[in-house]
């Protein structure tokens, strides 16, 4: 394509109002296009913590918890029609991290260590790295539509198969897409190659994350061709229903060391492998009602379940539940299983206005797929617990600014975004408190109902969900805790503290049941440009029998526990109380809102909410069953909180640039309660005139605790 008819091309675009691309050479050809955006944020709050510009980081030291600083972020998108067969794009992109303005382009570094914030520092250094860049071939055969080589979200498959990777991620994965059509294309086919992540294997890692010393993750193992093929195939006759056949096959493989001779090649070994195949479904051709459904099952096999590395002390994973490797994203040991859930939607129920949406599900406990989404892709209906829950801990044992492992998350407050319901290990790094946080929920099981009501100016809704669990198990289904080794721990907090571990779905001893209640209200008030007003209510019930039969209690609770207090004497076997470590939460939430249209370019909205949580976790004779207190993460909860938010959200618009933000600021108080055992019954202690009480988690004061934490988000994007 000459000068002349490019010139003439962009004439011709330009009088018609049409976007560039959309004039093509007589070739199909067109020219470069370059888009993008760039991206600013600044953080504020009282916790002064300079360790990164997200919130939350949970797994990299000294690049999460922050709330201090300003950083920029620039982000630029290409694409082109190289031919009428071929298109390339691609993305470039900088990050945050610890790119502080005041960092001075990496050279203002108060330390003058350049290798830790400076121009040296990679997550300080405002580098610009490729981030994902693709080619999309169309050949114009029958059989196939295109073929996409290089970096995808993947969204085009399944959150339970292969998920959609988090924005963070975005291009990250590669892989080749082939996709293609037949029957008047009524049926539609996808089958992709997908490069596995080194950090998504046993212990995080399939090889390679070291050059074979031990130090850290990984043995030197190979892992630049572990990929998962997956394919799917939809079928739509009409518009009224359609069916999707989906099967995917992962595969880890690693260095035989028992293979000394490299003079015929090197043999390998299959640390893990990975099957799901599922079945989805949907109908809605009755009008008043439609009809979805899916049903998956999972084969996973540990081929070689001490492949992972132990970077504690140097040696392999000895598949001990509290062993010496706890912290990964899929279990040590094989096992298969099965999920479900189906949806009925009532359009039309009873009343004008009023519809109905059903879900019944059941997620596996042995349910494995590798791939599974981590992170912004809701499986379930129910809007499950509270965000502000999340990692939100008083820390008044910890909370010492030395303690830097148990300050990594967003503080006292959480996060105030929604709770999304993944069954991949949930992911919730690089976030601010004002996303949504991910939720990892293999075993649960049961019903949600969400009535909707729309009456004149009035909208409401309403939730119940009963979860029952299907890692309702005593010793994992096995004689004592040696059995649950397969299952990974992480932190080990599950089902312990404010609404449990979103990282690990497994206790090695439960009997659980959750109920959810929500209520909601909305309603224009007609002032002005009018007020949306917003109010809800939400109680869930969360209790844990924990360990039911008593043969069981010495294995949960032995003698050699460790114990934070010095002057703390354990109870093995808890003196045969069954009642004794039982966990109950109680929360209440209540919210209200006022909205307003300020401007025509800027809406505002004023929070304020009260949560309330009682809670009985155990008896102060032991460390609640599952609990890692070596990590120092664990804190005693037992007792009522109040938490207040006051907050102040706006949004404004121009043509080109948006400006958003929150303001958070949080009060409340902690009142601890003690509980004891005496005569096989759990009673409530009542502390003497010393002021403390020994507990395995550091002797505790009876004071009230007073909280108080302040927080600020405002971001700007320009696009271009």
């Amino acid at each position: 394509m000459n000068l002349r008819n490019a010139t003439l091309a962009a004439a011709v675009a330009a009088a018609l109002g049409l976007p560039p691309q959309t004039v093509l050479a007589q070739d199909g050809s067109s020219p470069l296009k370059w888009y993008g955006s760039i991206y600013a944020k600044f953080l504020d709050g009282n916790r002064r913590y300079e360790e990164g510009l997200y919130s939350a980081v949970d797994g990299v030291d000294a690049e999460g918890g922050g709330d201090q600083g300003q950083g920029l972020e620039l982000e630029l998108m290409f694409n082109a029609q190289v031919s009428k067969q071929v298109e390339i794009g691609g993305r470039i992109h900088s990050r945050f991290n610890k790119n502080f303005w005041t960092n001075y382009g990496g050279f203002g570094v108060p330390d003058n260590n350049t290798a830790n914030g400076g121009e040296d520092d990679p997550r300080a250094n405002q580098y610009i790295k490729l981030r994902g860049a693709w080619a999309r071939i169309t050949p114009g055969y029958e059989w196939m539509d295109s073929a996409t080589i290089g970096n995808s979200d993947w969204g085009m498959f399944d959150p339970w198969t292969q998920g959609k990777s988090r924005y963070i991620d975005r291009d990250n994965f590669g892989g080749v897409l082939l996709q293609g059509s037949a029957l008047d294309r009524t049926v539609r086919w996808d089958v992709a190659r997908i490069s596995i992540p080194n950090y998504l294997g046993i212990q995080f890692d399939t090889g390679g994350n070291l050059d074979g010393s031990g130090v850290g993750f990984g043995q030197g193992d190979i892992y630049a061709n572990d990929a998962n093929w997956v394919g799917q195939v939809k079928y739509q006759p009409g518009p009224d229903w359609n069916m999707t056949l989906i099967g995917m096959y992962a595969k880890d493989r690693s260095i035989d060391k028992e293979d000394d001779n490299t003079l015929d090649g090197q043999s390998t070994n299959t640390a893990f492998d990975n099957t799901v195949v599922a079945l989805k479904g949907q109908y809605s051709g009755l009008g008043w009602m439609d009809v979805s459904g899916a049903f998956y099952y999972s084969d996973f096999n540990a081929d070689n379940p001490t492949a992972g590395w132990n970077f504690f002390n140097n040696a392999p994973c000895d598949g001990k539940w509290t062993g010496n490797c706890t912290f990964s994203p899929i279990p040590s040991s094989s096992m298969n299983d099965t999920s479900w859930l189906i949806n009925l939607n009532f359009n039309e129920l009873l009343l004008d206005g009023l519809s109905l949406s059903v879900q019944f599900f059941d997620v596996g406990s042995d349910y494995v797929s590798v791939m599974a989404a981590r992170r912004e892709s809701d499986v379930l209906l129910t809007e499950g617990q509270e965000a502000t829950w999340m990692w939100g801990r008083p820390d008044y044992i910890n909370g010492n600014r030395s303690n830097r492992p148990a300050m990594k998350g967003v503080g006292w407050g959480g996060w105030n975004g929604e709770v999304q319901q993944v069954v991949g290990s949930a992911d919730n790094d690089f976030t601010d408190f004002d996303e949504p946080v991910a939720y990892q929920v293999t075993g649960w099981k049961g019903v949600t109902l969400v009535p909707k009501l729309a009456l004149g100016d009035w909208e409401f809704a309403a939730e119940y969900s009963y979860i029952d669990f299907n890692t309702n198990w005593q010793a994992c289904g096995g004689e004592s805790q040696d059995d649950c080794g397969g299952y990974y721990t992480n932190e080990g907090m599950h089902a312990w503290g404010y609404g449990g571990d979103y990282r690990s779905p497994y206790a090695p001893y439960q009997d659980r049941l959750m109920q959810i209640f929500v209520l909601r209200a909305m309603y224009t008030l007609d002032v002005g440009n009018g007020l949306d007003l917003t109010a809800r209510y939400k109680y869930i019930s969360d209790e844990d029998d924990r360990v039911t039969k008593a043969k069981f209690l010495n294995d949960a609770y032995p003698a050699n526990l460790p114990s934070a207090s010095g002057g703390w004497i354990p109870n093995p076997g808890l003196g045969g109380c069954l009642e004794c470590d039982d966990r109950q939460a109680d929360y209440d939430t209540y919210g209200f809102s006022v909205g307003y249209q300020l401007h025509p370019d800027l809406y505002a909205k004023l929070i304020y909410e009260l949560h309330k949580v009682e809670l009985i976790d155990g008896t102060i004779d032991v460390v609640p069953v599952g609990v890692q207190s070596w990590m120092s993460w664990a804190n005693y909860l037992t007792g009522e909180t109040t938490k207040n938010r006051v907050a102040l959200d706006f949004s404004y618009f121009l043509s080109g640039v948006e400006f958003g933000g929150t303001f958070d600021y949080f009060w409340g108080d902690y009142d601890p309660s003690f509980y004891t055992d005496l005569d096989g019954k759990r009673v409530r202690l009542l502390p003497g005139a010393q002021g403390t009480v020994a507990t395995p988690l550091g002797d505790i004061s009876t004071k009230n605790y007073e909280y108080n934490q302040y927080r600020m988000k405002i971001f700007m994007k320009v696009s271009f």
